[in-house]
């Protein structure tokens, strides 16, 4: 009887030993740090430059948005145009940062920060994508032509990243 306990633990152990393993194995594959900076605008994109940034866990992102100006415009309807604007530019961060204020026409042009805490940043090779997560947050990004060294968004900018894994 004494044997049976003595190899019920001891087979106890190697399979909690073998899962310890797994796990330190799996979280060692993890993205310390990494930055993404724009670098190509969608001419139809109302954000003209934007960073993300992981360090330690937390994601600072800076954005700078602005109207989208038809210079063949009435400046009549130039009020009513950027007030829909900036109901879409709105909509859009909203998705983005839940819980960020709603801006104001005299907040479009200079830079906005945004930091989200428990960040991560997953590399899918498979996928062909990056996706940085978060407290309420969550940006996925696809690879462009296969390259995890340039990334494109939802509103087709482009971006140069680099990234350290632990």
């Amino acid at each position: 009887m004494k044997t049976k306990s003595m190899l019920g633990r001891g087979i106890f152990a190697a399979v909690c030993l073998a899962a310890l393993f797994f796990l330190t194995s799996c979280s060692s594959s993890g993205v310390d740090s990494a930055a993404a900076n724009q670098v190509l605008t969608n001419s139809n994109s109302y954000q003209q430059n934007a960073l993300y940034v992981l360090e330690d866990g937390k994601l600072t992102v800076n954005k700078t948005l602005s109207f989208l100006v038809d210079p063949n415009q009435e400046p009549a309807d130039l009020v009513e145009e950027q007030e829909t604007q900036l109901a879409q530019i709105n909509e859009t961060l909203q998705a983005e940062f839940p819980k960020s204020k709603a801006l104001t026409a005299a907040d479009i042009g200079p830079m906005h920060t945004f930091e989200v805490t428990n960040a991560q940043v997953i590399i899918d090779q498979e996928k062909k994508e990056v996706r940085m997560t978060g407290d309420d947050f969550e940006k996925v990004f696809k690879m462009a032509d296969n390259n995890d060294k340039r990334l494109i968004d939802d509103e087709q900018n482009e971006y140069e990243f680099s990234y350290e894994e632990n």
